[in-house]
Order: structure tokens, then C-alpha cells, then sequence
């Protein structure tokens, strides 16, 4: 008996949804897909609220790099960046890009109230009392004290777990506290996302791009990469510019324990619900192994 494709993509969809019940997905967004885009965040938020109300465990980071850029310029605080390429914040700078963030946090949250989430169910940075990730000073030589640029050194899993468990939709930015527990540091998000999906050991981390994934010789896009794959097509030039190393990032991410990461252009309508919820997926996964 031949099966009708409607049933068997309704069968697919419902295999998905109960591989994912209960366990912790990572989506990471950034600033400037927030200002490119004036629809993005309904379309992100409406994506979240389904896998919220489907019993999935959501954490959404996001940046805010233009959002800073503008209010810096503002102030008349000059912007410069290292060798790496990454902000040099100094602590003046950094009181203003702390609190552009909580304003991001807060649009963030308001995105998802307006998509139909509940007020209660969102923990949101900008309105919580604890700081989720401690850093370490990106320069180690300064300390902190001219630059507070840094990376994630420890991530409080406990807390993070705890709301998840409540039913709490997480709404996080990129900024973390010193050891001396008063000091904040400006993070680059995608190693604040990185440090959470680890620390929580998420199924899935979910890089939301303006890309649809790695692509291949063709520009058509890979569905799915692992090391032997990656350091090939490095080899052979097809991985390129600033996609090697968010992919040498992701194949870090999965041999520390996270189920999979996926690079998707999130400005596709339903992309997130894509790659989570079909077998062939919507941009690139990340994983251990092949096969």
C-alpha cells in the first residue's frame, strides 16, 4: 500500500517532536539580524513559543553589536577592536554596553510576550538579579582594568537548570561577571552561547546566521559536516573566511557533549522549526561523526 507524503511528513514531525520532549535547545541570535530586520524577532519568537508549548527546554542568547556601536557613538566613545577582531571594551565603554544590553534583553523578552508567551514563564537577564556565566579578563596581562572584553570561565549549570526545569523560557545576554563578583565583562556571544550548551549539555545549539550553512564546491548547502568532512573541505578551499572557524567552534562544542550544532539563516520563515523538526534539516549540523 503506497503511504500517502502528507501522512509521512506528519509522522516525521511528530518522530521529531518527541525526540526533543524535554530536553534543552541553545539558539543564539545576533545584533544585527535584530536591526536588519525589522519582522526578525516575531519570527524567532513564534518559533520558541511552539517549541515551549511542545515541552522543549529554550535558552535564547542574543548579541547586540550595532545596537552598542550606535549608543557608543552616541556618547562619543571611540570603538576599537584588537587583532582578533573582537571589541576592546574599556570600563566606560562597558556601562554603556551593559546597558544597551538589557535594553536588547528587554525587547527580546517583550518579542516573545507579544507572540502569546507568558510574562511568567520568561527569565530574562535584564530583569534577573543573577549574572549565569563568570568571566575571565580576554587579556590576561590587563586584567580588566583597561579592557573588559572577555570569555566565559564558569557557567552556573545548577541555576540555569533549575529554571529550565520550571518551565522557565531563558532569555540571556552576553555579558558576564568577574570573579570579584561586581566587574562585568562584554563577551563575544558566540562563546557565551557555546559555554551554556555545554555547561547544560543541550541536544542542540542553534547558530541563527544570515546564511543558510556551509556550502558546498556548487554554493548549495551541506546538510551535514563532521572533523573528517570539515578538514577537507578546508583543505580543498570550499570552507572559507570566517565560516572556518564558527565551524572549528561548533566541532569544539560537540566533542565537549552537545548533541549537535546547526548554522541556519534564520531570516527563512519556520527555519528553526526546520532543522529541528525534519530529518533533511534547514542550514548545517555540526556533529561528532557522520552516519
Amino acid at each position: 500500500m503506497r503511504r500517502d507524503p502528507t501522512i509521512e511528513q506528519i509522522a516525521e514531525l511528530m518522530n521529531e517532536l518527541g525526540a526533543y520532549h524535554d530536553r534543552t535547545i541553545v539558539i543564539k541570535i545576533g545584533g544585527n539580524s535584530i536591526a536588519e530586520d525589522e519582522h526578525f524577532l516575531d519570527k524567532i519568537a513564534k518559533q520558541i513559543r511552539f517549541l515551549h508549548d511542545n515541552h522543549m527546554r529554550v535558552v535564547l542568547v542574543h548579541g547586540g553589536g550595532p545596537q552598542i556601536d550606535d549608543a557608543l557613538r552616541d556618547a562619543g566613545i571611540e570603538t576599537t577592536k584588537g587583532k582578533d577582531g573582537r571589541r576592546i571594551t574599556s570600563p566606560k565603554a562597558m556601562r554603556v554596553v551593559h546597558k544597551v544590553m538589557n535594553q536588547v534583553n528587554k525587547q527580546v523578552a517583550d518579542a516573545l510576550i507579544d507572540v502569546g508567551c507568558r510574562k511568567e514563564s520568561i527569565s530574562y537577564a535584564a530583569h534577573h538579579p543573577k549574572c549565569f556565566v563568570q568571566a575571565n579578563p580576554l587579556d590576561p596581562v590587563d586584567g580588566g582594568t583597561h579592557n573588559r572584553s572577555g570569555k566565559p570561565a564558569k557557567v552556573a549549570h545548577a541555576d540555569i537548570n533549575k529554571l529550565l526545569q520550571q518551565g522557565k523560557i531563558l532569555v540571556l545576554h552576553s555579558v558576564g561577571v568577574g570573579a570579584d563578583g561586581k566587574n562585568v565583562f562584554n563577551i563575544n556571544g558566540d562563546d557565551y552561547a557555546m559555554a551554556i550548551a555545554i555547561a547544560i549539555k543541550a541536544k542542540r545549539l542553534i547558530l541563527v546566521t544570515n546564511v543558510s550553512g556551509v556550502l558546498d564546491k556548487k554554493r548549495e548547502r551541506i546538510p551535514a559536516i563532521d572533523q573528517a568532512m570539515t578538514d577537507r573541505l578546508v583543505a580543498e578551499g570550499v570552507i572559507t573566511g570566517g565560516m572556518v572557524p564558527k565551524v572549528e567552534s561548533a566541532l569544539w562544542v560537540v566533542k565537549n557533549g552537545v548533541g549537535g550544532v546547526a548554522i541556519i539563516d534564520g531570516f527563512q520563515p519556520w527555519a528553526i522549526l526546520a532543522e529541528l523538526l525534519t530529518h533533511e534539516g534547514f542550514g548545517t549540523l555540526v556533529q561528532a561523526k557522520l552516519g
